[in-house]
């Protein structure tokens, strides 16, 4: 099943803390009140992930996470964002 985003609505997620400097990027799909999160895990260089039988978004990466709400909150997003960063130990 193929899953379609809105093109009207997507959120930068970025974690700037420590000299460190990545970003993520949140798309709404469009039947279904889900925010998919993506990270370009390759263009970081980053080696130690497996991204195997997940959805991909070129240019934008894989997917890492979901956040299940109608409207997406900025801070919680970074939170579990910098949360997802340090459980796979990038941070």
């Amino acid at each position: 099943m193929d899953i379609l985003y809105d093109d009207k609505y997507h959120l930068h997620l970025g974690f700037y803390e420590d000299n460190y400097d990545y970003e993520a990027i949140a798309f709404k799909r469009k039947s279904e009140d889900i925010w998919d999160i993506f990270f370009d895990v390759k263009g970081y260089g980053i080696q130690n992930i497996t991204t195997v039988n997940e959805l991909t978004l070129e240019p934008f990466g894989t997917r890492i996470f979901s956040i299940y709400n109608k409207k997406i909150n900025y801070d919680i997003g970074i939170q579990q964002f910098k949360q997802w960063l340090s459980i796979n130990k990038i941070i």
